[in-house]
């Protein structure tokens, strides 16, 4: 028996193609035989006498109505849209600006209505080619014309040709006076029951994400609370009920003028977007930022966080006292310093009063008299001594590098620069001190940076915008005649006035030689013990070698010596082997020895940033003994800008590791053996 025919006419061959799959998915090309023709094919392919004929649209009934055979029944397509392609528009937020795009301003209209009433929660816009939309709208749906979407359009949900309506093929089915039409409801619901399957499980997963980002949200530090565009509360997780003390209140769901504190409503009313607000709320501080919620280009609500400024302290508290592990801890108490003496007595009594006030101290002595074990001292008998202290030595750090090492820098600041930034000695230090030794040695730039700090307790990073403030106390110190320094203009009078608030003179040792005796008695014990020997004494005559000498290092001097002793004496230590009193011969080493001796120097000395000063004075000195004096003005006119008290600190390092010999008085400074080694090697290595 010769199946029924239909033939489907359309403008477009995607219509037509859709149309026929559309058909074999339905099981209605088993009962009835399906032809499609475009409309331009019409004049040479003519439609089969007896079908049914069904059209796309009524706009082209006029150019099939004289191709349809005599007998023939001619009927205009209902459309609607696929709805198995409907998921990806089922996304998009309710509210959302979205254009419909279609090739004519009829089709769009119509694909409009389809859309409404199908329940697309959405602001719908027909548009065809040269019509006018809305200037924000970032989302278009077209039903397989994407070529006509406007090329600003950020996303495109393509849905595919609309397909013919159930209502039009029950009419072909009724045509034929066919029953057997249940089949293709029967496929239809097919479909409509997998599609109801997967939105299903997406709306499952939808759940199970909403709790799992629920979950997260409960479990961050700030407290949060979203609004929606009319002000309902949407979500508030359980820090802010802590902190609003919503306990027991129902608050999802409801406006929040009436679910909110007063007081707290009308602070976050006045915060403005994307700005960290502190706001005085309840007797204590907040820290409030408030965030718009945007999505598709469609403001939806807006984001409240908001955390106790006391919380945020603690963070950077607790942040501080990790910082002990980094070696920021003053190791000396008072009870570890001693002094018989009336005068270094009374320094410690005058120190003791001071340690309880966040004053600015000045300490000022010379070399070696202990300044530094005075300021951890005070440090730990101050409220401050659970906190950091960083000391910073302004001789022994090249000025290149001083600035960003004291207030620290930005990333990018400068050419190697650390990637993320770095934190300056004044940020470390923070609730806690700073000691800042040997202050008289800092050039210009650094002195205006530091009466900023002194008067604001402010920094600013290098490269930095952003003011961070401090809460610091200062103790600086010296060994130089700082108001002589004032009076010759190479130190800022209103710096020296900041500092010098809570002075304190540390006597010398040749000031204090009743204390000798026990000093050399406690360092004599100390070094016995690191070296595990047994203790050992001084002669009479060695006792008394020590009681007169001036002492020009100081009790770091006194140090050094009882070391040295307790390295090359047994039992008893003589006069003679006082190293102050003798001239110590130097031992020739070996060539291996000597290179791998001029490397760790050399790798320190750079690591310190003044390798090439230091290669620069023993090379001065290579060429006969200088003074002090002689060998600044050298090094200055090579362009090093070296001062007095930073020369004395490098020819202090280079004595210790035995390349130069230090005179006495006048007699300056000579170039050692091992020095003039070093120079060779350096000289090696270039070559």
């Amino acid at each position: 028996m010769e199946k029924k025919t239909v033939t489907f006419v359309a403008k477009m061959d995607e219509f037509l193609q859709s149309v026929v799959s559309q058909c074999h998915e339905l099981g209605i090309s088993e009962d009835i035989h399906i032809e499609a023709i475009r409309v331009d094919q019409l004049p040479f392919r003519p439609i089969a006498p007896g079908s049914l004929v069904v059209l796309s649209t009524k706009s082209i009934v006029a150019q099939v109505e004289s191709y349809v055979p005599p007998g023939s029944k001619l009927i205009v397509a209902k459309r609607m849209l696929p709805y198995h392609n409907l998921r990806e528009m089922l996304e998009i937020p309710k509210g959302v600006k979205v254009l419909l795009v279609s090739d004519t301003a009829e089709t769009a209209q119509e694909n409009v209505e389809l859309l409404r009433a199908s329940g697309m929660d959405f602001e719908v816009y027909p548009y065809s080619p040269g019509a006018d939309y809305p200037p924000d709208v970032e989302i278009a749906v077209t039903p397989g014309e994407a070529e006509h979407v406007p090329p600003h359009i950020r996303k495109v949900v393509d849905i595919g040709f609309r397909v013919i309506d159930l209502s039009t093929l029950l009419a072909i089915y009724a045509h034929f006076n066919s029953d057997n039409f249940q089949k293709v409801t029967a496929r239809a619901m097919q479909s409509l029951i997998y599609i109801t399957k997967e939105l299903n499980k997406e709306i499952q997963h939808a759940h199970l994400l909403s709790k799992y980002l629920e979950a997260i949200v409960n479990r961050i530090e700030d407290a949060v609370i979203a609004f929606d565009e009319s002000g309902i509360v949407r979500f508030v997780n359980q820090k802010a009920v802590d902190s609003l003390n919503l306990h027991g209140v129902h608050v999802a769901g409801e406006k929040s003028a009436d679910c909110l504190p007063q007081d707290f409503y009308e602070a976050i009313q006045q915060c403005e977007e994307n700005e960290d607000v502190l706001v005085d709320w309840a007797n204590k501080t907040y820290f409030f930022r408030k965030m718009h919620i945007v999505m598709e280009g469609s403001f939806l609500g807006s984001l409240i966080l908001f955390r106790k400024a006391a919380d945020i302290e603690k963070l950077e508290h607790d942040y501080r006292i990790r910082l002990y592990s980094k070696g920021l801890v003053a190791k000396y108490q008072f009870d570890d310093i001693y002094g018989e003496s009336a005068a270094f007595s009374q320094v410690i009594q005058i120190a003791r009063k001071i340690a309880r006030s966040n004053s600015t101290v000045l300490l000022l002595g010379e070399t070696g008299t202990g300044k530094e074990l005075l300021a951890q001292a005070i440090h730990n008998a101050s409220p401050r001594r659970r906190e950091p202290f960083v000391g910073v030595n302004f001789a022994a750090i090249s000025e290149s590098l001083l600035e960003s090492e004291l207030f620290g820098y930005e990333e990018g600041a400068f050419t190697g620069a650390r990637k993320g930034g770095h934190i300056g000695w004044f940020e470390l230090a923070h609730k806690g001190t700073i000691f800042l030794d040997e202050i008289g040695d800092a050039s210009g730039a650094i002195q205006n940076r530091l009466l900023r700090v002194l008067q604001e307790r402010q920094i600013m990073r290098v490269g930095g915008s952003k003011v961070i403030p401090t809460d610091i106390r200062v103790i600086a110190a010296t060994n130089q005649d700082l108001q002589r320094m004032v009076q010759e203009g190479t130190f800022r009078a209103d710096l020296y006035y900041r500092l010098n608030i809570l002075p304190i003179h540390l006597p010398p040792l040749r000031k204090r030689r009743e204390d000798i005796p026990w000093l050399v008695d406690h360092f004599v014990k100390k070094y016995s013990f690191d070296l595990r020997r047994p203790p050992f004494t001084l002669s009479a005559e060695a006792m008394k070698a020590l009681l007169e000498y001036d002492w020009p290092g100081n009790i770091r001097e006194l140090e050094n010596v009882v070391e040295y002793l307790a390295h090359i004496v047994d039992d008893e230590a003589y006069a003679c082997h006082l190293p102050f009193l003798r001239e110590v011969s130097e031992a020739p080493l070996t060539s291996a020895v000597m290179d791998l001796e001029c490397e760790a120097v050399i790798a320190e000395y750079a690591k310190r940033g003044f390798l090439e000063e230091m290669t620069a004075i023993l090379h001065e000195l290579s060429q006969g003994g200088q003074g002090r004096y002689n060998l600044v003005e050298h090094l200055q006119a090579k362009g090093l800008q070296v001062s007095s008290q930073q020369l004395r600190y490098r020819l202090k390092l280079l004595q210790q590791d035995e390349l130069i010999h230090v005179g006495k008085g006048r007699q300056g400074s000579q170039i050692s053996s091992k020095g003039e080694a070093l120079l060779a090697f350096l000289q090696s290595s270039k070559s």
